[in-house]
């Protein structure tokens, strides 16, 4: 099965991380914009191999402030669960 992969590039608000991801997903209906419906999806809905890259890391770290930190940890528990989703930060 061919790997999907999902990018992030200039993410400077919660609204861009859940636009670029829904726009990236073939999903038939829309995401719901909260951290659950994340994991729901990426954990259960998406078939691996996944690759999910964050771009520019730094910069959205500092422009989501807490809000990094919650889609990584949520984006981290995806990837420990399923041994065919790879998480990586630049």
């Amino acid at each position: 099965m061919p790997m999907t992969r999902i990018e992030f590039v200039n993410v400077a608000s919660v609204e861009d991380f859940y636009q670029q991801l829904e726009g990236q997903l073939e999903l038939d209906y829309a995401l719901g914009h909260n951290l659950d419906a994340v994991y729901d999806v990426l954990s259960t809905e998406v078939a691996g191999p996944l690759e999910l890259v964050w771009h520019d890391a730094g910069f959205s770290r500092v422009a989501l402030g807490e809000w990094f930190v919650r889609i990584a940890d949520v984006l981290n528990s995806v990837s420990s669960e399923r041994s065919d989703v790879n998480v990586s930060f630049g």
